[in-house]
């Protein structure tokens, strides 16, 4: 029973990046088509981008290039994750390594939005900055 309990927690863990991973989606998606509306639901929210349209949109602009980076990533880390536990059930054994993948994936794909997030805020703020000048 304890490799269903192991596989079962594998799955959660690949959902779990998977899902994640297409909330970056969505938002990589609308940053870089230009709709992703001011909110305060979904995006790069910062004192920065949340100060005005702008510094919204140009943020999110910027940061698309790492919010790719961040959703494959996720994805890529998901299923490998999802692989090795069906693999493992094939096998009959899981083996404690195969939580490399899902750690290493939820970490990486902070690290990402984090660094996603400081493009975000340092182009948000330039372009305040230049939008202040032009007034």
């Amino acid at each position: 029973m304890k490799i269903m309990e192991e596989m079962g927690a594998l799955l959660v863990a690949a959902f779990g990046l998977a899902s994640l991973s297409g909330v970056m989606h969505l938002v990589k998606n609308s940053a870089a088509n230009g709709t992703l509306e001011r909110n305060s639901a979904l995006g790069l929210k910062t004192k920065v981008t949340l100060s005005s349209d702008t510094a919204w949109a140009s943020g999110h602009k910027a940061a698309v290039p790492w919010l790719a980076v961040c959703t494959w990533t996720g994805y890529f880390m998901g299923a490998m994750t999802a692989a090795g536990a069906v693999i493992a059930m094939a096998a009959g054994s899981v083996h404690s390594a195969l939580w490399i993948f899902p750690i290493t994936g939820f970490i990486a794909v902070v690290a990402l939005s984090i660094r996603a997030t400081a493009v975000a805020n340092k182009h948000g703020r330039e372009a305040v900055n230049s939008e202040s000048q032009k007034e």
